[in-house]
């Protein structure tokens, strides 16, 4: 079914889309440590924790519940596929320094950077291609995550001088 579709029936995405959704709001309960627990953390009791997480079910849960769920496992793990569906990524925002420290930012940048780009080209190197095989065993979408990650850290403390002045 094209997106098209989809949008005359009123949903914006495939059904294998929102069985993703479901599924990671099932890991997520998990990370939690079950329905009982995630009730517990939430103002929803375990058997709706429990009908969210069906496919043949059309409830979803609402954005508190996963807000609450996600804080208490510490990973965003339906906010994640959230942001892919929409065609982002989600990078984890670092602490404010107190005193950035400029020297390590760019160093850590550049042994990131250096460190994606030299597993990029090894899995380049024997076909011109990268292979799903090589995505996992070479862990390439880690390296670049790590890269993004620095440039994060600097983000955040040019946003801080930007705020503070200094």
């Amino acid at each position: 079914m094209t997106r098209e579709q989809h949008q005359r029936l009123g949903r914006a995405f495939s059904s294998s889309a929102y069985l993703s959704i479901k599924a990671g709001f099932r890991r997520l309960t998990k990370a939690v440590g079950g329905q009982e627990s995630a009730a517990s953390i939430t103002r929803v009791d375990y058997q709706r924790i429990g009908r969210y997480g069906r496919a043949h079910e059309g409830m979803f849960p609402p954005i508190d519940v996963i807000a609450d769920l996600e804080a208490d496992a510490g990973d965003p793990i339906v906010t994640r596929i959230l942001a892919g569906l929409q065609g982002h990524i989600l990078i984890p925002l670092p602490p404010a320094d107190a005193d950035p420290a400029w020297v390590a930012h760019l160093g850590a940048l550049g042994k990131e950077a250096g460190e994606a780009i030299s597993r990029l080209s090894e899995a380049l190197a024997d076909d011109g291609k990268i292979t799903a095989d090589e995505v996992r065993d070479m862990n390439l979408r880690g390296e670049v995550r790590e890269a993004m990650e620095a440039l994060a850290r600097i983000d955040k403390a040019l946003a801080q001088v930007e705020e503070t002045g200094e």
